[in-house]
């Protein structure tokens, strides 16, 4: 094998990778902009509002615009404060360590005042009132309500005040979903007996695409919701207060709740065949676009980080090899998700070191994926017969120049096929940054299916997709194996 295999010179893996720690140098403070003045003076200020815009009539995105009844209001507080909005979706799951964590100064996604929220979050006063409602298919006169829905199975959206509801029921079984229309799909397809949600928010989804459901019963609750806060933003609160006030009283807020609650809004969508299939093909190619680009970013920085973890565990220094060691375990042994929420959510608070969404989304399956690069560089050098290493040594190679110029280049051409694996695997683990705000295929398809009400269109297009960016690395794996094959 030639010398110049592995001769150090500029490439783009190492380019990327400088340019991942530069990043971290320059991360700590990057996500987080200049927040409110704690004076209550908020002109000229940017005023951040976090959603999860999966949840229309609330919030939703339309033509990569954020829409709905919390949006508008918002935009219209700020304007009452003299601030400027900005908005950010994120899933429900995390918008309220993000809010903690400082990533945004309000929390508007039709959120539920409760004294378990209360304990460690602040809101404004009520805005909307509102209540839970169970929804049945129209052919099932069984359900007539709550009580009817003891001993069956019950859908609801994860991280919802349902789940409260359905706690007085021991003798319910509750499946969470991660978003309303998925349950009420669920429930179309006969898998549920019913599902408990918002009542404005099922009569959105009955009305605009799952025809075959019904809402039954009383209201279950009365719940309010609210504007949150931290609990220091003391001014900032009472501006908010301030600003609903002047709303009511000026009747812009009768008009907005006209607009999304009113009869108007209550007219049925159009059939099937009226869904934008353009501007839904545009979204989820933007949403493609991202998780490419997530995915090479973190491949090519991945690369050698995990070839320098799996040559750490063959160094000599016992504390060089249980750190690498440790590293691997660590990082295969938790869930990527996990790791996505500590570095996103969880360093601002423990070491101040606050990254923007896409640095940190990057960062973590950059750690991640290494682990597992780690492992298959690993294998890839045990697998050269050790009669290489010795003919080496023979030759009066040190043991590095015999790693270098010997074991490494023949086991980087075995290891080709399954770090083209990984690289599939990461594209498709990519999808759990929608965790963090990202808006790549998955959460595109997801805001797609909740502003349409019609997942059984979107889901399968979204799949067409991810086929589609699969397709051409599975054929190059294959191809590298039979090539691999052959020269054995």
């Amino acid at each position: 094998m030639h010398p110049r295999f592995l001769r150090f010179r500029p490439s783009v893996a190492g380019l990327a990778f400088l340019g991942l720690l530069w990043g971290l140098v320059l991360a700590p403070g990057c996500g987080r902009k200049e927040a409110p003045s704690a004076t209550g003076d908020f002109r000229g200020r940017t005023l951040r509002i976090g959603t999860d815009a999966t949840y229309p009539p609330f919030e939703s995105v339309h033509d990569g615009e954020l829409v709905g009844f919390d949006v508008e209001l918002g935009n219209l507080v700020g304007e009452e404060l003299g601030a400027r909005v900005e908005w950010t979706n994120t899933s429900f799951d995390g918008v309220f360590p993000a809010l903690l964590a400082g990533k945004f100064d309000l929390v508007m996604s039709a959120v539920t005042i409760t004294p378990e929220r209360q304990e460690r979050l602040a809101f404004s006063d009520p805005y909307y009132t509102a209540g839970q409602r169970v929804a049945a298919r129209q052919d099932d006169l069984s359900i007539t309500g709550i009580e009817s829905l003891r001993g069956k199975v019950a859908g609801i959206q994860i991280n919802t005040t349902a789940a409260l509801v359905l706690q007085k029921l021991p003798d319910v079984q509750v499946r969470q979903y991660p978003s309303i229309d998925l349950a009420l799909q669920d429930l179309l397809n006969g898998n549920l007996a019913g599902v408990v949600g918002d009542s404005p928010t099922l009569r959105y989804f009955i009305h605009h695409g799952f025809q075959g459901l019904r809402t039954t019963g009383d209201l279950l609750t009365e719940e309010h919701y609210g504007i949150v806060m931290r609990p220091d933003d003391v001014a900032l609160r009472t501006a908010v207060n301030g600003a609903l006030k002047r709303l009511r009283d000026s009747g812009r807020f009768a008009a907005l709740e006209e607009k999304y609650f009113g009869a108007a809004a209550q007219q049925a969508r159009p059939a099937l065949s009226g869904v934008p299939w353009g501007s839904v093909a545009r979204r989820l190619l933007r949403g493609m676009a991202l998780t490419l680009g997530l995915t090479v970013l973190a491949l090519l920085a991945g690369l050698p980080l995990g070839l320098g973890v799996a040559l750490g565990r063959r160094a000599k220094p016992k504390v060089v090899s249980w750190l690498c060691g440790a590293y691997v375990e660590v990082l295969r042994g938790t869930p990527l998700l996990v790791q996505i929420i500590f570095i996103y959510y969880a360093l601002p608070q423990l070491l101040g070191v606050d990254l923007a969404p896409f640095l940190a989304a990057v960062l973590a399956l950059t750690l991640n994926s290494a682990a597992y690069v780690a492992e298959i560089f690993r294998a890839g050098i045990a697998s050269v017969d050790p009669g290489q290493a010795e003919a080496a040594r023979a030759l009066g190679m040190s043991s590095a120049q015999a790693m270098r110029f010997v074991i490494l280049p023949q086991a980087v051409r075995n290891v080709l096929p399954p770090l083209t694996n990984e690289g599939i695997a990461l594209l498709k683990d990519s999808s759990l940054v929608s965790i963090i705000g990202m808006a790549e295929l998955t959460r595109s398809g997801q805001e797609l299916a909740s502003q349409l009400a019609a997942p059984l269109a979107i889901w399968p297009l979204v799949a067409v997709f991810y086929l589609l960016a699969t397709l051409p690395l599975t054929r190059l794996a294959a191809a590298l194996e039979r090539r691999l094959q052959n020269q054995r």
